[in-house]
């Protein structure tokens, strides 16, 4: 027997941000400065040029040519030099607009508040309501994403890597499965860290001996990047029940690297889930037998 509810939550019916979510921004917000090596170049172009009108004073015949070279360098080198001031100033008043920025570990405290009232939220929905002796600890598995997702605006699919070199992302794919003594319940969302909400909330309820598989896989599809380029491979956890029906998530391990360049982006938590629910498979089968 099977049962499935989903919900959509709008996210956006909220009165205001917390302080918690503006300080969430702020880290996520990287301020870079423009590229300056053209206008240096500018400027020291035209401090030559001026120079070399100066030279050409102690000659009485190049009088006009070196004012000429005097004038235009120095308007030079002051174009430059303002426009650089420009970019300076632009830079430091974006940067300060992302100050007071939060640390890692304060960050990292966050999302393990937000996820261990996940986890909470998961079980009510599930009508999980027996002691917490009643079942195994979840299993959680929980993949970073860059994708569009639904009810996520494209301002929040943010990362950022740390200053300890840990990767961090805004918006997260969760699958949270609590296994009972008479059957393997699942909570599936997409998690918006920044906004602290759970979206595209999906529970299913599925007895052991309905369950065909459960694995982490590998197929081919053609995903198109932001930046147009196409990826052949993706990696999946999927759980299939024998009405055909089954939870799935792609881990995109690859597509990930590829947005952010850096080598190695896992999802966690999938390997443990597909180890601990086959070894529950195989002890109600040998029940069973």
């Amino acid at each position: 027997m099977i049962f499935a509810i989903e919900r959509r939550t709008d996210m956006d019916n909220r009165p205001k941000q917390s302080d918690r979510e503006i300080a969430f921004r702020k880290y996520f917000e990287i301020v870079t400065r423009e590229q300056t090596t053209i206008l240096i170049l500018m400027i020291v172009a035209g401090i030559v040029f001026a120079l070399v009108g100066l030279s050409l004073l102690s000659s009485p015949d190049g009088t006009a040519m070196a004012w000429f070279c005097i004038v235009t360098g120095s308007g030079i080198a002051a174009v430059g030099g303002i426009r650089l001031s420009s970019i300076e100033i632009r830079y430091r008043s974006a940067l300060a607009e992302t100050q007071p920025q939060p640390s890692d570990s304060q960050v990292d405290e966050w999302f393990q508040d937000s996820r261990q009232r996940l986890v909470l939220h998961a079980k009510n929905r599930l009508n999980l309501f027996g002691a917490d002796s009643d079942f195994f600890k979840p299993l959680i598995i929980e993949v970073p994403t860059l994708s569009a997702t639904y009810g996520v605006p494209t301002e929040d699919l943010k990362w950022r890597k740390g200053s300890d070199d840990t990767l961090r992302f805004a918006i997260h794919q969760l699958i949270i499965i609590y296994l009972t003594e008479r059957h393997l319940a699942a909570f599936t969302c997409d998690f918006n860290f920044i906004r602290d909400v759970s979206l595209n909330e999906t529970t299913r309820e599925y007895h052991y001996q309905d369950i065909v598989s459960v694995a982490t896989y590998e197929y081919s599809q053609a995903f198109t990047l932001p930046t147009g380029e196409k990826l052949s491979t993706s990696q999946t956890f999927r759980l299939s029940v024998g009405s055909g029906e089954y939870i799935e998530v792609k881990l995109e391990n690859e597509q990930l690297r590829k947005m952010t360049q850096q080598e190695e982006i896992s999802a966690i938590g999938a390997e443990q889930a597909v180890t601990t629910i086959r070894a529950m498979l195989r002890d109600r089968k040998a029940l069973a037998a």
